[in-house]
């Protein structure tokens, strides 16, 4: 896991030197040998997400009523996201969030399953006031998971430590009090993509982590009234949706010779 305070990959620009581990033979290699190796790899792709691709919603992830009996809570589509410090975010199922709990965190599950914290299962907000709207935010998360024992130290026999073997990709949804600053505004003009400007000034490292989804606003009941998907969402252009076809003329082969046509 990155160290690094801004979380955009070591070496941004004016961040130290981009290295990664030489193995040869004979070599006492620990694990921050190999964390460093993967860590490489994972900030160069950083890099190339932030400044080749940039950050917010690239498809899915539609914020949609849940069950009328159960109006303080919506359904989060799936969908695909970049974050800000360029790390994906994949929401690879539907996932019902109760507006009242003010975060969540989330691998796996299903729409409208109860995510209950076992240490703190009543952790819950009172009704939102009906004057104050709330936006539904999403952010990146490294979850810890599958412990395994830990061999013991030389001849100990404590063999009931364990250490968690594999970072999952996970994200954690929470409920803003406003829309984020990097979400304001109107969106960039596409001239600059078409016509010749001067040297554009590489991004500064975002300041959160956030990608906005959604802004709701709530009755005097505090249940949920209208949901807009669009007013404080970045979406990221994606060419995925679209394509073309060549134009190369048809051969005909055969008879005399071949020939070309259109």
């Amino acid at each position: 896991m990155s160290t690094n305070d801004c979380r955009c990959g070591t070496a941004v620009l004016d961040r130290g030197a981009i290295e990664r581990p030489r193995f040869f033979p004979r070599q006492l290699v620990t694990p921050d040998d190999l964390t460093l190796g993967q860590e490489y790899f994972r900030n160069k792709l950083r890099r190339m997400v932030r400044y080749l691709h940039g950050w917010g919603t690239v498809c899915g992830a539609k914020v949609v009523p849940s069950d009328p009996l159960k109006p303080w809570k919506v359904v989060i589509q799936t969908g695909y996201l970049l974050g800000p410090y360029g790390d994906e975010i994949v929401l690879d199922h539907e996932i019902c969030f109760d507006l009242r709990t003010r975060c969540v965190a989330a691998s796996s599950g299903d729409a409208c399953t109860e995510v209950v914290d076992p240490l703190c299962p009543d952790q819950t907000l009172d009704a939102r006031e009906a004057s104050k709207p709330a936006w539904i935010a999403v952010r990146y998360k490294e979850m810890a998971s599958r412990p395994v024992r830990v061999q013991p130290v030389g001849c100990g026999c404590d063999d009931t430590a364990c250490e968690y073997s594999r970072w999952r990709d996970g994200y954690e949804l929470c409920v803003l009090d406003a829309c984020p600053d990097s979400h304001k505004g109107a969106a960039p003009e596409w001239d600059p993509l078409i016509h010749a400007h001067c040297l554009p000034n590489c991004p500064a490292c975002p300041t959160d982590p956030w990608v906005v989804l959604a802004k709701v606003e709530f009755d005097d009941k505090g249940n949920v009234k209208t949901i807009d998907n669009c007013s404080c969402r970045r979406m990221v252009l994606s060419l995925a949706p679209f394509w073309t076809r060549c134009k190369e003329p048809v051969t005909t082969v055969g008879g005399t010779g071949t020939s070309t046509g259109t």
